[in-house]
């Protein structure tokens, strides 16, 4: 396999079933920080990631590197590349962000910021290392709202999971993020609910997957011109979408208190 001709957000998601709950504790530092990690030493990443050298170096090899110097190598050469294509697509990932808030449907982002606040019980299942940043991301938003979320294991099998499941009532909401919407861990989690009728909110890359069509409310982005173009920054998309809602959700709160 060429290396060079992935990203680094590629890899880890290639990968993130191999990985441990230390590599995703490495793979998230890295995401977030890659251009200080080119700089950095093995020594210097393991301190930051609060891990070991020799969890650093697992790593770089569960990723497909022959040791870390051709990862930090891959890492410099991958930041190069993006800059590049950012000064190329700017125009089109700014008119994609425009395209995604003017297509927002009101009817679903009310219905959503009316489950919020109605909700005995709200949990959240998100599949994918991407996709379970972006459930925490939601989940810390609203938490400063008042809005108490509990994110569900992503793992097959949850004991908790099949609990919740066989618990919730049409009083409560489920939040489940999934790239594909085909995930079996969500079409196993959600038999019972989808038959009791419990709300389901949906953050997915496709409006024709199986979780689509078993939501009430879906947020999609596959409708975008050039959203195969677009497809690198879905992800940053749904955090804007996340801060969108909870925007949205102050709003109507703060409007509710001044009457």
């Amino acid at each position: 396999m060429n290396l060079m001709n992935k990203t680094i957000e590629e890899l880890i998601k290639k990968n993130e079933t191999n990985f441990s709950n230390v590599d995703k504790q490495i793979a998230k530092y890295v995401l977030v920080n890659q251009e200080k990690v080119c700089a950095m030493s093995i020594n210097n990443l393991a301190e930051a990631a609060f891990v070991s050298t020799s969890s650093v170096l697992r790593f770089a090899q569960k990723l497909g590197f022959h040791g870390f110097s051709d990862f930090k190598y891959f890492l410099s050469w991958n930041e190069n590349t993006k800059k590049v294509q950012e000064n190329l697509n700017s125009k089109m990932i700014g008119n994609g962000v425009t395209q995604m808030i003017a297509t927002l449907s009101e009817p679903t982002v009310t219905t959503t910021v009316q489950y919020f606040k109605s909700a005995r019980r709200i949990f959240i299942l998100a599949t994918g290392l991407n996709q379970q940043y972006q459930a925490r991301d939601l989940q810390q938003r609203f938490l400063q709202l008042g809005i108490s979320m509990v994110l569900l294991p992503s793992n097959s099998g949850s004991i908790l999971n099949k609990q919740i499941a066989e618990s919730v009532t049409s009083d409560d909401l489920l939040i489940i993020f999934s790239s594909s919407g085909e995930n079996s861990v969500v079409k196993d989690f959600l038999k019972l609910p989808t038959l009791i009728q419990t709300p389901i909110i949906s953050f997915t890359n496709s409006l024709d997957s199986w979780l689509s069509t078993h939501s009430n409310c879906v947020y999609s982005l596959s409708h975008l011109q050039n959203s195969s173009q677009l497809e690198p920054y879905f992800s940053g998309f749904f955090h804007l979408l996340i801060d969108f809602l909870a925007v949205r959700f102050k709003s109507e709160n703060s409007e509710r208190v001044d009457k």
